[in-house]
């Protein structure tokens, strides 16, 4: 059962939103007041689609309002109960995106949030889909009426595809079509299997099969002959790679010996060299004047430096008594500027004090040039004495490198002396190793070894080209072999597969009957359920007599029939509008009872339509009496007021003021 659905910026609703019960649950108001808008979105909240977009009349951006208010997206919500579990399904539609949004949940967990998805979900729950129910469910306006619209001859596609028979019309054309393919295939190799036994296969068989044995009893005879050339030169080639491996070792010992002799011609050379810088000196002495050396050259550094030490306090020690100096040439300066004042606190005195004043400074001063010139010269015998020190001190270093030079001659003679060794050893080593090789080449006569050796390689040459020619032909011979084997093999698949092929054609022909039986048998089941459910809402749904049943029949093609004084006709034939929308009003209500017996729901959009004051009143009471023993909830969507006139249920009134473009109003309920 739909409990509840809410619009918002949908078509002409803003925000909307409806309750449902069991029962009917009608919706009135005048047209464009927003009716149909209510059951297009609830089929589109199930299945994201419906007749309008389906038939491409509308899209989905006509979908979002527009007027009073031009809206970005529109949204829709629904909820329904089935089998005591509790769904609800939310769609979203924005502008120039389509579905932007769509989520199913059961009892309040998310199932899908994916458009398809949900789809697949509602399909299952229900157990239908779109097609089934926009043919057995939801009625669209004024389309009661949708199976008598439908061309004759093409009813029965129709209906077949709502019941999903054309699944079986669909099996039993490829079918046929296979059985054809097949019978065809079947002809074209019993073609092949005619001209395969005029090629007398098995006796070209037999002939080619002696060939490839005679060419392969010859073939082994000729490798055996070539594993013997092949023994033979390579124990030959041994011989002579041994040899030629020998000559290039004695050879490079030769070169080997040469090297080392100029070597040690070279290190001679250098020893000589290195003796003639030592001279006469004893290598054994050379440690003790080194030790001598480096204490004299301690000592020297330490009187230079006691020396430049006292010759730079005596020029600080100057240079002190200069600034004295200066300060007291100052004070006779200032004493003779100031005349007959003190020079401390100008306060006046005598020519007499200040003159002795004067002379006390003088002789002061004359002491201080004394002690500096003293200071002077004894700095001028110093630097004399540092320079002969360091004098002294650079001879001793220059000696101590020398005999520095002297001890590194030593160690390199000791090192070239210790090669020279190593030369005469290796070269010693080199001869031995010569004298061995030479001694296993022996009196080996290798011009005669080198001439075997190519004649063994020319017969294997000449085995091997004769091997190819057997091997071409042995080749030649088994590709035909096989050829004919193939041709063979194919003659009795195709022999096989004839065979086959006639069982398969067989069965297929049987299943095609099949499937026409059980597709027939599918058809009169169907017809009898509707017929039945017919039976049971004709008289409740017609007000008069002249009708008494109405029935769905097959005649080429399905035919709607109402029964009157005369018998059975179709009502295309005789029947009125208002005969005819009852009639098909049945029709749809049978096939929603028929097709979804579990969901029992029923939509219908302006059913009035065509019905004349009686049978408006008949269905009316039907609604109100009746309508529950055939299904559980009943969408109305109309304009006729007195249709909902005490009916068990829901009931909303809608009003919209078009012309001022105002949104739908729930003005009754």
């Amino acid at each position: 059962m739909i409990t509840k659905i809410s619009l918002k910026n949908w078509k002409s609703h803003l925000d909307s939103e409806f309750d449902f019960s069991k029962g009917v649950n009608a919706i009135i108001g005048i047209m464009g007041s927003g009716k149909t808008s209510i059951v297009q979105a609830l089929t589109f909240a199930l299945f994201g689609t419906f007749p309008a977009i389906q038939s491409r009349k509308i899209t989905l951006d006509d979908l979002i309002m527009k007027k009073p208010q031009k809206k970005s997206k529109a949204e829709v919500s629904l909820d329904f109960k089935i089998e005591g579990k509790n769904y609800s399904i939310k769609r979203v539609i924005e502008l120039g995106k389509g579905t932007s949004h769509a989520e199913i949940g059961e009892d309040g967990r998310l199932l899908d949030v994916n458009p398809q998805g949900v789809n697949r979900i509602v399909q299952n729950i229900l157990q239908m889909d779109y097609d089934l129910f926009s043919k057995a469910v939801y009625s669209e306006q004024n389309r009661l009426d949708y199976f008598l619209s439908i061309p004759k001859g093409q009813r029965m596609q129709h209906i077949d595809r709502m019941l999903k028979l054309d699944r079986f019309e669909k099996v039993r054309e490829n079918a046929v079509s296979l059985a054809n393919r097949i019978s065809q295939g079947r002809m074209e190799r019993m073609k092949l299997l005619g001209e395969l036994e005029k090629e007398n296969l098995g006796e070209r068989i037999r002939k080619i099969s002696k060939d490839v044995r005679e060419l392969g009893e010859e073939r082994e005879e000729f490798e055996k002959g070539l594993r013997k050339v092949k023994l033979e030169k390579e124990k030959i080639s041994e011989m002579v790679t041994d040899y030629d491996e020998m000559e290039d070792r004695i050879n490079k010992i030769r070169v080997e010996i040469k090297s080392v002799r100029t070597g040690m011609e070279e290190i001679e050379d250098s020893l000589k060299v290195r003796r003639r810088k030592l001279k006469d000196m004893e290598p054994e002495e050379i440690p003790k004047v080194l030790e001598k050396l480096e204490k004299e050259i301690e000592t020297l550094e330490e009187e230079v430096e006691k020396r430049e030490g006292d010759f730079e306090e005596d020029r600080e020690m100057i240079a002190s008594v200069n600034a004295e100096i200066k300060n007291i040439k100052d004070q006779i300066s200032e004493m003779e500027r100031l005349g007959d004042k003190c020079p401390t606190c100008e306060s006046p005195i005598t020519e007499g004090k200040r003159k002795k004043l004067v002379d006390v400074r003088k002789g002061k001063e004359m002491v201080l040039r004394n002690k500096a010139n003293n200071l002077a010269k004894k700095m001028e015998k110093d630097k004399k004495h540092i320079k002969l020190l360091e004098e002294q001190l650079k001879e001793r270093v220059l000696r101590k490198e020398k005999l520095g030079s002297f001890v590194e001659d030593i160690d390199y003679i000791k090192g070239i002396e210790d090669r020279r060794r190593d030369y005469e050893k290796r070269e010693a080593a080199l001869k031995i190793e010569l004298e061995e090789i030479q001694g296993k080449l022996g009196d080996a006569d290798i011009k005669d070894l080198r001439k075997e050796l190519q004649e063994r390689i020319a017969r294997e040459r000449e085995v091997l080209a004769k091997l190819s020619g057997l091997e071409e032909k042995i080749e030649d011979r088994e590709e035909s072999l096989q050829d004919l084997r193939d041709r063979e093999s194919m003659f009795k698949k195709y022999k096989e597969s004839i065979k086959k092929d006639e069982i398969i054609a067989e069965r297929l022909n049987t299943f095609v009957k099949v499937l026409k039986v059980t597709q027939d048998q599918l058809r009169q089941e169907f017809l009898k359920n509707v017929n039945h459910s017919m039976g049971m809402i004709w008289g409740e749904l017609y007000p008069y007599g002249d009708f008494s049943e109405v029935r769905l029949v097959i005649d080429k093609d399905y035919v709607l029939q109402i029964k009157g004084s005369e018998g059975w006709v179709s009502v295309e034939g005789v029947a009125s509008g208002g005969e005819r929308s009852i009639a098909s009003l049945a029709l749809r209500v049978a096939f929603s009872m028929a097709l979804v017996p579990n969901l029992k729901w029923l939509i219908l959009d302006e059913p009035t339509h065509n019905l004349d004051v009686n049978a408006i009143e008949q269905f009316t009471g039907v609604l109100r009496e009746k309508i529950n023993n055939f299904v559980e909830q009943v969408f109305l969507i109309t304009h006729e007021e007195r249709v909902s006139e005490g009916i068990l249920g829901s009931l909303y009134k809608l009003e919209r003021n078009k012309e001022m473009n105002e949104p739908t109003r729930i003005v009754g309920i």
